[in-house]
């Protein structure tokens, strides 16, 4: 046994070639003891888990979340779309359509969503009664004649839904 393992030193220190083939397979074994090492800890995780259902359960995980999102969007769509149709801005001009009548009594109400559609409600107070007049209104423009108060109120309205 003596004899061969002389003859296998022997062998490396008259070929240079055999010594490094020799080091670059210490190394390799080196570099593959550390790597096993490291996968394995990788593999079984902290408190025992394996990293196959770390990765599932966090895929599980992010597959509700983007169902979520989904449901999230569909719903603030629909919320925004809903939101629109839905009267946003009232304003109110008071007046006095007669000259000797004081306090201000009469009225011009404007209801209208963001746009623009929506209805005018005015009431006239005179001393024989109050006479209540309401007129569609589309686009911040009416069908129906309106007067200098309706189109203040609509105009007022417009303003505040586009500050």
């Amino acid at each position: 046994m003596d004899t061969v393992i002389n003859d296998i030193l022997s062998s490396f220190s008259q070929n240079p070639v055999v010594v490094a083939v020799a080091l670059l397979a210490l190394l390799a074994l080196g570099l593959n003891i550390y790597l096993s090492i490291r996968l394995d800890r990788l593999l079984r995780g902290g408190d025992g888990k394996s990293l196959e259902t770390t990765i599932r359960t966090l895929h599980e995980k992010v597959e509700k979340l983007e169902g979520h999102a989904s449901r999230t969007t569909d719903l603030l769509k629909d919320a925004d779309r809903r939101l629109k149709r839905s009267v946003q801005g009232v304003s109110v001009k008071r007046f006095d359509p007669f000259q000797n009548a004081g306090g201000q009594q009469s009225f011009a109400t404007a209801f209208l969503n963001e746009e623009g559609s929506g209805v005018v409600v005015s009431g006239i107070h005179a001393r024989d009664g109050v006479r209540v007049y309401a007129k569609e209104v589309s686009g911040f423009k009416s069908e129906r004649e309106l007067s200098e108060e309706e189109t203040g109120a609509i105009e007022e309205t417009r303003k505040k839904l586009h500050s």
